[in-house]
């Protein structure tokens, strides 16, 4: 296993944990702050998801960058895992609760940051 891909399952761990630890051991926030944050932190988490796993499922070991197939995998794993999350949110005893803003945060994160990737890769290669 690359380092990469080692470094996208620390990261998917810490999103499972950040999402699946029990609603009263999280720091308590007031709702007004939650609104301004909460969903960008979602969109954030799953972005630099889809980045790691893009890094890590590169698909030529001498390309400095994953391909679109790549990308698209990345995009989709980091996708799915989010709803995953949303979904195991709603286990008896974890006082938490799915939410489809959050799953549209998740979703919004993993593919633009698939989309940010690919064109970002695309300027920076367009001259050569």
């Amino acid at each position: 296993m690359t380092r990469s891909l080692r470094l996208a399952v620390a990261w998917a761990l810490l999103i499972a944990f950040l999402c699946l630890t029990p609603g009263e051991e999280l720091p308590q926030w007031e709702w007004a702050d939650l609104l301004r944050v909460d969903k960008l932190v979602h969109a954030l988490m799953f972005g630099v998801l889809t980045f790691l796993l893009a890094s890590g499922f590169r698909s030529r070991p001498g390309n400095p960058w994953p391909d679109t197939k790549v990308l698209v995998v990345a995009g989709v794993l980091s996708f799915g895992y989010g709803g995953l999350m949303e979904l195991l949110q709603g286990i008896p005893g974890l006082n938490r609760q799915g939410d489809l803003v959050d799953l549209t945060a998740n979703s919004v994160g993993a593919l633009l940051g698939a989309f940010l990737i690919h064109r970002v890769w695309e300027r920076r290669h367009a001259t050569e």
